[in-house]
């Protein structure tokens, strides 16, 4: 009986020490906006809306369902802070983002070092706002890119859609 429980305390230590290594520690996410903390250093995105016929992806039958789009990356004292904002036109039923990303700068090539779950980032509505605070590694370079989505309703079970990449300039964290 002795053997049984000293197997299981091992079991159940070697169980708890590769759970704890499993849980990502480097990169601890607040969805709280902080808004009493000064941004060090903001980039926007290289395609935000300046005007209303901007670089958007216009999807056939589709036509300018983006009004506005958005997407900043903000360095803080605490971590990086991603904003990103998809508004549409009055007829939007359905409007977000199909992906958001912060990706990092390893030996000359982007790489996701982590991306925001698609169908989370969605409302039905004509205006979706995602703000993210993370804080990964050090000593790296980073930038954030999204695609931006908007749809309306057709017929039935057809609708008009139209997305537009975007992406930041980088930012030393």
């Amino acid at each position: 009986m002795k053997k049984i429980k000293a197997a299981a305390a091992v079991i159940f230590a070697l169980i708890i020490l590769t759970v704890s290594y499993a849980v990502p520690v480097s990169a601890i996410e607040n969805e709280e906006k902080i808004e009493n903390e000064e941004n060090i250093e903001t980039v926007h995105g290289m395609y935000d809306s300046c005007e209303k016929n901007s670089d958007v992806e216009v999807l056939a039958s589709s036509s300018n369902l983006i009004a506005d789009k958005k997407l900043k990356l903000s360095k803080t004292s605490s971590g990086l802070v991603v904003n990103a904002t998809t508004r549409g036109s009055s007829e939007v039923t359905k409007c977000g983002f199909t992906y958001i990303k912060l990706q990092r700068l390893i030996n000359g090539k982007w790489q996701d070092y982590t991306a925001y779950c698609y169908t989370d980032q969605y409302s039905d509505s004509a205006l979706k706002n995602f703000t993210k605070t993370v804080t990964p590694p050090k000593g790296y370079t980073y930038r954030v890119i999204c695609e931006h989505y908007a749809e309306k309703k057709k017929l039935l079970v057809f609708k008009d859609k139209q997305t537009a990449y975007n992406a930041t300039a980088s930012l030393s964290y």
